[in-house]
């Protein structure tokens, strides 16, 4: 029996994702942040107004979401990869 929703959401190969994927993972939502980061204070130097600034909070914003939401795929990742197999099947006591 499943004891909790994250290992239901999961497919077999996300239970047991190898080390490597998970690295790789990790260093390429480090690399989005980082270039997230440095996009954010290169737009904030700029003199815009009007509908340029509005469109640049927009991409900005979508970016931002992006960048949220690659982090808890990770974290959700890594917390399925630290779980041991038979946690999956162990009843609620």
């Amino acid at each position: 029996m499943l004891t909790d929703d994250l290992s239901r959401e999961l497919t077999p190969e996300q239970r047991s994702a190898s080390p490597g994927r998970l690295l790789g993972g990790v260093a390429m939502t480090l690399g989005f942040t980082a270039v997230q980061l440095w996009a954010l204070f290169e737009l904030a130097s700029l003199n815009s107004s009007g509908t340029v600034l509005v469109a640049l909070v927009v991409i900005m914003s979508a970016a931002i979401l992006v960048t949220v939401e690659a982090w808890r795929e990770t974290f959700r990742l890594a917390s399925a990869a630290l779980r041991s197999p038979t946690d999956c099947d162990r009843e609620p006591n």
